[in-house]
């Protein structure tokens, strides 16, 4: 099974060229891989959550070197932190984050790293699906749950509330389906706690910068 954090990435990315899609803010893209690496870490059981905190009540390891150090960035066991401060501190590790994710779709043979370029030009890197059946599956799974009203799971509401965060509807969804379906996702995103902490941080950046917010008490 994917993580959260995975599965982001692969909506994320564009299937034609392999780069993050444009329609993805970059901020919402660091604020969704912040909350999926929590989220993670609350269906591990690492982490209580509630409207305003997360608690860390199990510091074990989880045998992922990814989710070990976002355990050793929430403290001590039995410490809370304000979810939108917890989530912004993960922020300012993104790009280092999101590096290790793809590194790790590559390892696992969903991915495939292609270099770019032309004559003496360095290119960039491109990160294209093998043969895109893991994202095609996470794809179907929200449109069913969306277009349906079928009743979604736990994971679904997280991958769901990450989707909303980052604006990726627009890469599951035809244009002539979001006008209807827009509210239902919405609802579907609100049912988590984290996605809730997510959809309040980014409205913080909109007058605060991430690191101030990554010490707001």
């Amino acid at each position: 099974m994917l993580r959260f954090a995975e599965e982001i990435i692969l909506l994320a990315l564009n299937d034609e060229t392999g780069k993050i899609s444009r329609n993805v803010p970059e901020l919402s893209l660091e604020c969704a891989i912040a909350g999926a690496l929590l989220m993670e870490l609350d269906f591990t059981k690492r982490i209580d959550t509630s409207v305003d905190s997360i608690t860390l009540v199990n510091s074990d390891p989880t045998g992922d070197p990814l989710l070990d150090e976002t355990v050793a960035m929430l403290g001590k066991v039995g410490q809370s932190t304000p979810i939108t401060q917890a989530l912004a501190k993960l922020m300012l590790k993104a790009d280092e984050f999101e590096s290790r994710l793809l590194a790790s779709l590559i390892h696992k043979g969903i991915l495939k790293e292609e270099n770019k370029s032309f004559l003496w030009i360095k290119g960039e890197r491109t990160y294209p699906a093998i043969d895109g059946s893991e994202e095609s599956e996470v794809r179907t799974r929200i449109r069913m749950i969306i277009l349906t009203d079928t009743l979604p799971d736990p994971r679904d509401v997280a991958i769901i509330s990450l989707m909303e965060a980052c604006r990726l509807y627009r890469t599951v969804f035809l244009n002539e389906e979001l006008s209807h379906c827009r509210k239902r996702i919405a609802q579907v995103a609100k049912m988590d706690f984290i996605g809730q902490g997510i959809a309040r941080v980014l409205k913080l950046t909109d007058t605060h910068p991430i690191e101030e917010i990554a010490h707001m008490g």
